[in-house]
């Protein structure tokens, strides 16, 4: 069995299918609060392969002034939490068995590179 070092710092977003920062504020707007499975985040670090699966659910509201006389009518999206569940870790296309500090680990990961 082979070990490696893992540093978060030293980790590469490399390809992915996820939902990026802008489009998360735009379906904030039209959907309001949303949860999408099936997104996932592949990374190199140090030319190990990372990919990591995992589901986002966003909470948030959107609201319209329509404005006055003085004032041009305005949208305004607020984000009130983003919660990242991470559902399975492959590491060089093993799976790895998730403890609740490696789930905290790639959360965190996963949350950093969306934004």
């Amino acid at each position: 069995m082979d070990f490696i070092t893992f540093n978060a710092e030293n980790t590469k977003l490399v390809d992915g299918d996820f939902i990026k920062d802008n489009d998360i504020t735009d379906k904030v707007y039209e959907d309001g609060s949303f949860t999408l499975d099936d997104q996932w985040m592949s990374f190199d670090c140090n030319g190990v392969s990372i990919v990591v699966d995992y589901e986002i659910s966003v909470s948030g509201s959107s609201s319209y002034d329509s404005g006055d006389y003085w004032t041009p009518p305005s949208y305004d999206v607020d984000i009130d939490s983003v919660d990242i569940s991470v559902t399975s870790v492959n590491i060089d296309e093993y799976e790895v068995e998730l403890t609740s500090e490696l789930k905290e680990i790639f959360e965190n990961l996963v949350n950093k590179s969306l934004w």
